[in-house]
C-alpha cells in the first residue's frame, strides 16, 4: 500500500496580528511569556471555516445524526492558530495585521515542535475546490473534525497556511524564547507602538525589523536594539 509522507517543511512560519492600543499589550505579552492564543474556529475570519460535506451513505447510517453531533461538538472544542509559509504576502498585511499597521512574529518551526506540549498539533492546510466530505468509515469525531479544520477554499491558497490546533481554547505555551525569531513591523504601525514593540524585544532579546516599501517589493531593514527609527513624512505631491 502507497503511504503519504512530507519530506519538505518550512524552516519559519509567519503569524500575522493586528495592533492596536487595545491590543498590543496582550500580543507582547503573548511573546514576552511564550505562548500562542489559539481561538476556537467560529472566531476566526473565513464564514466557510467547519463547512463540510456529507457522503450518501454516511447519511443513510442509523447513527447519522449521533455523529454529526460528535463532529460538531469536536469542532467546537479545538483552539487554533494560524500561521503562513510567507512574511511578506501583501493581502496578509492587509486582512491580518490591520492594514499594515500590525506586526509579524516569525517562529522556528522545528524549535516550535519541540517546546509545544505534546497534545498541540501542527497541519498543513489543503485548498479545494469543494469542502472537505465526511465518509461512512471508523474514523473518530476528532480525526473529522481535523479534517474539516485542515481544509480551505481554493481561493485562500495564496495564504499557505499551517494550522496549529490544541484539544481546547486557549494558551499553547512553548518552553523557550528561542521558539520566536524575529518580530516585523509594518509599514504603517504608529511611531507610540513602534516603540513599545522594539523596547519589549529588547528587553527578551528578540529582533525587531521595520518594513521599507519600495515599488511593490517588500523589504525589512533591522531595527538597532533598544532604538526607535521613526522616518520623516515625505512631503504631499499633490497637485493644487
Amino acid at each position: 500500500m502507497a503511504t503519504i509522507e512530507a519530506y519538505s517543511r518550512p524552516s519559519l512560519i509567519y503569524r500575522f496580528r493586528e495592533i492596536t492600543d487595545d491590543t498590543i499589550d496582550r500580543e507582547i505579552e503573548a511573546i514576552v511569556d511564550r505562548y500562542v492564543f489559539c481561538p476556537t474556529y467560529k472566531e476566526m475570519n473565513d464564514p466557510m471555516e467547519g463547512n463540510h460535506r456529507e457522503s450518501a451513505l454516511l447519511k443513510d447510517s442509523p447513527t447519522y445524526g449521533q455523529s454529526i453531533k460528535a463532529v460538531t461538538d469536536a469542532l467546537a472544542g479545538f483552539g487554533i492558530a494560524s500561521f503562513s509559509e510567507s512574511k511578506s504576502h501583501d493581502p496578509m498585511w492587509a486582512h491580518y495585521a490591520g492594514d499594515f499597521k500590525g506586526i509579524c512574529i516569525a517562529y522556528g518551526l522545528k524549535a516550535l515542535l519541540a517546546n509545544l506540549p505534546k497534545k498541540c498539533e501542527f497541519v498543513k492546510m489543503t485548498y479545494n475546490e469543494r469542502a472537505p466530505i465526511l465518509l461512512k468509515n471508523y474514523a473518530t469525531a476528532a480525526n473529522r473534525a481535523k479534517l474539516i479544520l485542515s481544509c480551505k477554499s481554493i481561493k485562500w491558497a495564496g495564504e499557505r497556511e499551517w494550522r496549529l490546533i490544541r484539544p481546547d481554547r486557549g494558551k499553547a505555551s512553548y518552553r523557550k524564547s528561542e521558539c520566536v525569531t524575529a518580530v516585523y513591523l509594518g509599514s504603517q504601525i504608529s511611531a507610540a507602538h513602534k516603540k513599545a514593540v522594539v523596547d519589549a524585544m529588547t528587553k527578551v532579546d528578540i529582533k525587531v525589523y521595520q518594513m521599507d516599501i519600495s515599488s511593490y517589493d517588500i523589504e525589512f531593514k533591522r531595527v538597532p536594539r533598544g532604538r526607535l527609527i521613526i522616518r520623516k513624512k515625505q512631503p504631499s505631491t499633490t497637485a493644487k
